[in-house]
């Protein structure tokens, strides 16, 4: 891939929306103490956007009994987001995948929730 492509894809996931965050309700950080660490731990993390969802290699600097605050980096940006808990899993160094990510289209995922990566463990 040349490097006007590989600018115009770098360009095109770091004008797209947001990540679909936690609410400040659903997180309860009133009543749900938060552990953080330094460094992060490496973990794949479930991020939802509308109408998709993608697999991300992030890290963990936060979290609750529910809830995890996960950093990652799409296309060349660093994000912060959190997440259920239930939707993140820790992951060997070892392992690796790209900034952007596996990305799922909710059309093509037909519910069978096997849009993993082949070495995730």
């Amino acid at each position: 891939m040349d490097r006007d492509a590989l600018a115009k894809l770098a360009a095109r996931y770091t004008r797209r929306a947001e990540p679909v965050a936690l609410t400040p309700e659903e997180l309860d950080l009133e009543h749900c103490e938060v552990t953080r660490v330094v460094p992060g731990l490496p973990v794949w993390a479930w991020i939802r956007f509308p109408g998709s969802a993608e697999l991300v290699a992030g890290e963990a600097f936060g979290w609750t009994s529910r809830a995890v605050q996960v950093t990652w980096t799409d296309g060349g940006v660093r994000r912060v987001t959190w997440v259920w808990a239930s939707a993140v899993r820790r992951r060997n160094d070892q392992v690796r995948k790209t900034a952007l990510g596996e990305r799922t289209a909710k059309a093509n995922d037909g519910g069978t929730g096997t849009n993993k990566p082949e070495n995730a463990q």
